[in-house]
């Protein structure tokens, strides 16, 4: 599949015009001094209104200066009738206002009175970051719009979710729609999650934006500048203007806000699969089992709906997968030290005898209709209602729920499915058939006049419904003027209508892009009420800012096509940025059939992700990676590397949850001031120290990459040295200079930067085997002979850590010492057993600890040897190092 040209897609559906006949607003009175800002009054100009709603006349902006890289300014109307997104874990919670306005912030926030505007400049160039003189303000109750200027060809990354071809965004005709929704995947278009938020680098200096609104919206990137024009809600800005300039501080700053990353347990880092369409247990187990056989890691088994009674939640097929068989295989699962993981969708089956329906309705938990009826839409089981989550009894319902199904089957994480929440038909199709048939438990598959007759008949009654609707609410819920380009306009399709009602009578109209988010706070609270001391393991499929907190994230129902192989690549800088580390794309693609090359190399990049799973959809061929000889030993190849990097990896995930930033990174978020890297999307860093470069096209043996000036890098299989035109430190921002690798069909390219010091572990087939081998240092020296690396020791699965390790290691040949410094608190930790040093000058013998004892060196490559172009590759083997106790130092002669 080629992605759609995104010009001639969007062009088709979109305003991209500014809303030039609008009056804008003027300052009203006098600025008033806040706690940690000012508010300024303003009231609509005299002219043209109600443009697609109804003209709100005054606004409130609030101007908060919370840190010195963040500033707030929220526009909302004076009397507080529009919708924002809720102060709490369901939505967001905001950081406590500072006792008095940030002092010498890196911003500087400015504006005109009349037509009011604003901009926000960068202190430590005068540069203007963002800036609305000249362009309208509009704030109506279903329409506001925002442009800033930025630019021509500005270089913007985010705004999502949705599947595209290259994180650059392109400026020229571009809209990206903000509206969670059930799609498998189509580029360009609106699809799982909602992410208001983007970075742009301007000379080598990054900057961040985020809106926070659960409104549908689009965003307009246009040449020159950005449009945003959201159905309801207020407007609150966030910005972020780190001292350093750095994409990855933006980062931390955008994290600092909506929350870090989860912290992960060892075993989330292990490879999984899953499928949709196992006929029984039988094939699940036969899995497992073939698994061990072609000798592939294997960590986590999913079984998806199929081991459900007739789709509903919490029960089990008594034929294909009864319980007692299902739990059977979760202790043997348990007993070869891996794990089980089951699907969870959002609908519950509106059944009067289904136990589930029966204790949420005694707590009245569901969503309702205008009316006060339950909203029962249509999902797997057939008609189902919804957990409203912003319901207060909905923690009690959940909790029990949550807890006796993990205690039942001692699963090991939950997989949140169906959760924008998706719905198979327009409204309440359901109301008054409880017990009853849909026509079609899958009505996609229907005939197409059937179909439209369907919908017909659905859309009319939905209408009716909406005649229920209170008189105080004045807003057209159903179907705004203004058309955000999601489903055609009709907001209902494909999930809960926007007339159902949440708690407190709030429409899902103001509340839609967080229905999965909310699911995903209180799943993962009552998983800490089941086991209060364990990390949860959550991966949901629709998500929010601030979603990383509770859960992962893997990127939904994609393709087996070459061009999503790329995508994935894309989509996971995005999700990274959007402060959820724990992600990944469903590896070899869901939809349709794989082939044995591109599933091949979509195993070898996908070993890499965060969240590393296969999984394909019913129908289409197995594509677990035993099917085929090429695809099994590439699997082994790069999960070898993975499982090797494991202590790596886990440092990255605790600094990700610590600071806020990715796991996964692209080149320009590292290198900044190199302007070939702002358009690189074909290689990923992994951290600082790792970079692949997988073979994304068909029948390629060999494949380009680009190496960042200032280190050497080596080949993880040979300690190759990669030399650039430009590997000295001095080097020019415009460097584009592209070096050939081979990578046969088994094979994806994996380099090591100079200067970095990997801790590293024996591979096993399970986390827990390689974990309790030692450690390995494998120390890259730069071309400054020095080098530097991080390793962080937990028990590696509790919420609670009373003693943890962070060791810092530093290398520098000239003084011939290895420093070993830091924290080593934990006492379990396995040893030192392997010192590995790469790239040096030096032919030493021996190492001594400050202990007195002394280690053979041993000199695995003097130089000479051509298969690695005369690196010099020194060994200590059984060192035994105690990581219990330090600081010390290890002195090379």
């Amino acid at each position: 599949m080629v992605p759609t040209n995104d010009s001639l897609l969007q062009e088709q559906y979109s305003n991209y015009d500014v809303n030039a006949a609008a009056p804008g607003y003027i300052v009203n009175g006098d600025t008033v001094s806040t706690k940690s800002g000012f508010q300024i009054p303003l009231t609509i100009k005299p002219g043209p209104a109600d443009f697609y709603g109804k003209t709100i006349k005054d606004l409130i902006v609030q101007v908060d200066y919370e840190t010195a890289d963040r500033l707030r300014v929220k526009i909302s109307d004076k009397e507080q009738k529009q919708v924002p997104v809720p102060d709490s874990p369901l939505g967001l919670q905001r950081p406590k206002p500072p006792a008095e306005p940030f002092k010498n912030p890196n911003y500087r926030f400015s504006y005109t009175p009349d037509p009011f505007s604003f901009k926000v400049t960068r202190v430590s160039d005068d540069v203007v970051i963002f800036d609305t003189t000249d362009y309208p303000l509009v704030f109506e109750d279903q329409y506001l719009e925002l442009t800033t200027k930025v630019p021509d060809d500005a270089n913007i990354y985010g705004f999502g979710e949705t599947t595209l071809p290259s994180f650059r965004r392109n400026n020229k005709l571009n809209v990206t729609t903000v509206f969670a929704r059930d799609i498998a995947c189509p580029f360009y278009e609106n699809i799982y999650g909602a992410h208001p938020m983007a970075t742009e680098i301007r000379d080598g200096k990054a900057h961040g934006i985020f809106l926070l609104t659960a409104h549908g919206l689009d965003v307009f990137t246009v040449e020159g500048r950005i449009t945003f024009k959201i159905i309801g809600g207020i407007f609150e800005f966030y910005f972020f203007v780190p001292q350093d300039n750095k994409p990855n501080s933006v980062v931390q700053s955008f994290t600092d806000l909506v929350g870090k990353p989860m912290m992960i347990s060892h075993w989330f880092l292990g490879f999984q699969h899953c499928r949709w369409g196992y006929n029984d247990i039988e094939d699940v187990e036969e899995v497992v089992r073939k698994y061990k056989e072609h000798d592939i890691p294997l960590e986590v088994n999913w079984v998806d709906i199929d081991y459900m009674d007739k789709f509903k939640d919490f029960t089990f097929d008594p034929i294909h997968f009864p319980e007692y068989r299902m739990k059977e295989l979760s202790d043997h699962l348990h007993a070869n030290k891996q794990r089980m993981v089951l699907m969870v969708d959002a609908g519950k089956a509106y059944m009067s005898k289904y136990e589930p329906y029966i204790r949420g309705a005694e707590l009245d938990v569901f969503m309702k209709n205008p009316d006060g009826s339950n909203y029962v839409g249509e999902v797997w089981p057939g008609y189902t209602v919804f957990p409203d989550w912003f319901h207060p009894n909905a923690s009690k319902y959940w909790d029990y729920e949550i807890g006796s199904f993990m205690g039942r089957m001692g699963l090991d994480g939950l997989w949140i499915d169906m959760d924008e929440p998706s719905s198979f038909c327009l409204g309440s199709c359901g109301s008054g058939k409880m017990d009853q048939l849909p026509p079609s438990f899958e009505p996609w598959t229907l005939p197409e006049e059937q179909q439209y007759t369907m919908h017909m008949y659905e859309e009319q009654a939905l209408k009716e419904l909406a005649k229920t609707v209170s008189p105080e609410e004045s807003r057209n819920l159903l179907y705004p003027k203004y058309t955000i380009r999601s489903m055609g306009g009709n907001l209902s399709e494909k999930t809960a209508a926007m007339i159902a009602y949440h708690y407190n009578d709030i429409p899902h109209y103001d509340l839609h892009n967080l229905y999965g988010h909310a699911e995903c706070s209180i799943t993962r609270n009552a998983m800490l009420k089941y086991k209060p001391n364990e990390r949860p393991f959550i991966i949901s499929r629709s998500t929010f800012s601030g979603s990383g907190s509770y859960a992962g994230h893997w990127m939904g129902d994609n393709w087996s096509y070459w061009s999503y192989l790329k995508a994935s690549i894309v989509e996971l800088f995005n999700i990274q940025m959007f402060g959820i580390s724990y992600s990944g794309s469903d590896i070899c693609g869901f939809n349709a059939n794989t082939t044995e090359e591109l599933c091949t190399r979509w195993m070898q990049l996908g070993s890499f992700y965060p969240f590393a799973r296969n999984h394909n959809v019913k129908g289409a061929i197995s594509q677990e990676p035993y099917q085929w000889e090429s695809t099994a030993e590439a699997s082994r190849k790069a999960l070898c590397v993975r499982y090797a990097l494991l202590p790596y990896l886990y440092t990255l995930f605790e600094e990700s949850n610590r600071l806020g930033t990715g796991v996964w990174r692209p080149l320009i978020f590292e290198y900044p001031e190199i302007n070939s890297y702002l358009t690189n999307d074909e290689q990923a860093l992994i951290g600082t120290d790792i970079l692949l470069t997988p073979v994304l096209t068909e029948n390629a043996v060999s494949v380009q990459g680009q190496f960042p000036p200032g280190h050497s890098w080596y080949d993880w299989y040979t300690y190759e040295r990669i030399t650039t035109s430009s590997s000295s430190l001095s080097y020019h921002k415009e460097e584009e200079e592209w070096i050939t690798l081979d990578a046969p069909l088994t094979h994806i390219p994996v380099h090591i930067r100079g200067g970095s010091i990997l801790p590293l572990k024996d591979p096993k087939i399970v986390v827990q085997d390689t974990y309790n081998s030692p450690y390995t240092l494998l120390i890259a020296l730069d071309e400054k002979q020095t080098a530097n690396g991080r390793l962080y020791i937990d028990d590696g699965h509790s919420v609670e850590q009373p003693k943890v390790s962070s060791i810092i290691f530093k290398m520098d040949e000239k003084k011939q010492i290895l420093t070993v410094d830091g924290t080593f608190g934990y006492s379990q930790a396995e040893r030192l057993n392997t010192i590995k040093i790469i790239g040096g000058h030096s032919l030493w013998t021996k190492a001594i600890h400050d202990n007195g004892e002394e280690h053979e060196l041993v000199i695995v490559n003097d130089g000479t040897n051509n298969d690695n172009k005369g690196v010099i590759v020194l060994v200590i083997e059984n060192a035994n190092i105690d990581l219990t106790t330090g600081p010390f130092n290890i002195k090379f002669h």
